[in-house]
């Protein structure tokens, strides 16, 4: 049988304008990875673009904000795949971490509920106790489970990533880069991206009112290694700014930080935590992950992100 000859093809870059002294071929792979300038080349988190460029934030910092000074039960739902798990437990462990008293999490059956949140599982985040129902990872096309989380008497506030359709949810409050009228400079965060900035934003607003006058304030940049997990996992374009925060996740994990369960997945594959390369975590840690919630149930890898041993 005969076989097509392969051919390589040389694909078009961009021009660009990167320090003198770049080798030629490494300048050529950055132009194709979107490094335009020396400015892309800067991983430092302080280029990391701020919260306030989100449309819908003052009104979910807000909502959070009565959720903490009312001492709300605030309750979780993720989706089943590792960027979902990610967010979750970055979700339950900022919140925490900011003054959230009582924080919970739900996520669906895949088989039984399919993906997002369905009424199903706003009935199930109610008889939790919840008067706050936060989405993860999904909610941008639950119109009908945002709207029975109110009628059980929920505020409702999504974090989302996905593209909208021809309706928004009624939700109390809406944070997606990916909404109309949203004008951030980086559409393509992951779910556990959008979770971070929200936790930016809160810890923002916290701050304002002087709730570290007398303590230490907590440090976010302890959960950037979850952070870079559900991103690079994801598959969403490692932008300048998804790349920043990859980047710093991963400093994170070869200093010996972050969550346990990530370094001990990192042992179980034979991978070196103190080399650890997004190939690591795309190819090792994330597909273990991804795992539990295709094949059992994915509170198992939540419950693994959130160990403490």
């Amino acid at each position: 049988m005969a076989t097509e000859s392969l051919r390589l093809r040389r694909r078009p870059v961009p021009t660009h304008a990167l320090p003198p002294g770049v080798h030629p071929v490494l300048s050529r792979v950055l132009a194709a990875r979107e490094v335009r300038d020396a400015r892309g080349m800067d991983l430092s988190l302080r280029h990391l673009l701020a919260p306030d460029g989100l449309k819908g934030m003052p009104a979910a910092v807000n909502l959070l904000l009565q959720a903490i000074d009312g001492d709300w039960r605030i309750v979780i739902a993720g989706d089943y795949d590792c960027d979902g798990a990610t967010g979750v437990a970055l979700a339950v462990l900022g919140l925490r971490a900011l003054g959230a008293a009582e924080v919970d999490y739900v996520v669906p059956n895949r088989v039984t509920m399919g993906y997002g949140l369905s009424p199903q599982l706003a009935q199930q985040a109610a008889a939790l106790g919840a008067r706050l129902l936060l989405t993860v990872d999904n909610g941008i096309a639950s119109l009908e489970g945002v709207a029975q989380a109110q009628s059980l008497g929920l505020r409702v506030l999504v974090t989302d990533h996905h593209l909208p359709g021809p309706a928004l949810p009624a939700a109390d409050a809406l944070v997606n880069p990916n909404q109309p009228g949203c004008t951030f400079g980086s559409p393509h965060l992951a779910g556990v991206g959008v979770v971070f900035y929200l936790l930016l934003a809160l810890r923002a607003a916290l701050r304002r009112r002087g709730a570290w006058a007398t303590t230490a304030e907590p440090d976010l940049r302890v959960f950037l290694d979850l952070v870079a997990l559900g991103t690079v996992a994801d598959l969403v374009r490692l932008d300048t700014n998804n790349r920043t925060l990859v980047a710093a996740g991963l400093q994170v994990i070869r200093a010996g930080g972050g969550r346990p369960g990530i370094h001990a997945l990192m042992q179980v594959a034979g991978r070196d935590a103190r080399r650890a390369s997004a190939a690591d975590l795309g190819f090792a840690v994330g597909p273990r992950i991804n795992a539990a919630g295709r094949l059992e149930d994915i509170r198992i890898g939540i419950r693994c992100l959130l160990a403490d041993t």
